[in-house]
């Protein structure tokens, strides 16, 4: 970004990514060029490189955005004034139903997802720890406030949010075709709901 600032720099830099964003999801990363982006954006090819020096740079401070924003719900979610099957609904959905729906939009994922691993590993790497530090937390909380038992299971927080973790990762890949968006979001309900029970939790009816 420019090195002073001012709304309208902010105003084109939040531009460039959300035009990243549309057209990464419509043609994939390897079709979508510096000029799509900087049309898409409504602003000079040259402006874009003001701001970023290649396509790759846009690819991961679009991630960065978009980590940001899932860790930010996660935290708001486990702060809420809830039930702890409510805390742990919502920080699952800042996460995996949040990337489950961005990439259901698009036909591009397999690319867009090895695009990710080549480009932005570290950034995924580091904020899957900010996340599961996050999750270990509210784990922890519950069980100090008798809301979860954990001794039974002989497991502790961080054990158990590395088990939540990969039982959400693998619902959207399980079976022979990827589920709807609807079919996932039961799914990760469901998951959460046998989760708070098998640890001695109370759920809704």
């Amino acid at each position: 970004m420019p090195e002073k600032e001012t709304g309208g720099s902010r105003e084109k830099h939040k531009a460039i990514l959300a035009a990243a964003l549309t057209l990464f999801g419509h043609y994939g990363y390897r079709r979508t060029s510096i000029e799509d982006i900087a049309q898409e954006a409504g602003i000079a090819k040259g402006t874009v490189y003001l701001y970023f020096k290649s396509k790759e740079e846009i690819f991961r401070a679009l991630s960065q955005q978009l980590l940001d924003q899932v860790l930010s719900a996660a935290e708001a979610a486990g702060h809420a004034h809830a039930t702890i099957e409510t805390r742990l609904r919502g920080i699952m959905e800042a996460k995996f139903g949040y990337f489950f729906d961005l990439m259901h939009r698009s036909a591009h994922v397999r690319e867009l997802i090895d695009a990710k691993n080549e480009l932005c590993a570290d950034l995924f790497a580091h904020a899957d720890r900010r996340y599961a530090q996050m999750l270990t937390k509210t784990i922890a909380t519950a069980v100090a406030t008798k809301e979860l038992e954990l001794d039974t299971v002989g497991l502790d927080a961080a054990s158990t949010a590395e088990l939540f973790m990969r039982g959400a990762s693998g619902l959207g890949t399980y079976g022979a075709t990827p589920p709807t968006q609807a079919a996932f979001r039961r799914h990760l309900h469901a998951l959460v709901r046998v989760f708070v029970v098998g640890l001695g939790g109370t759920i809704s009816t």
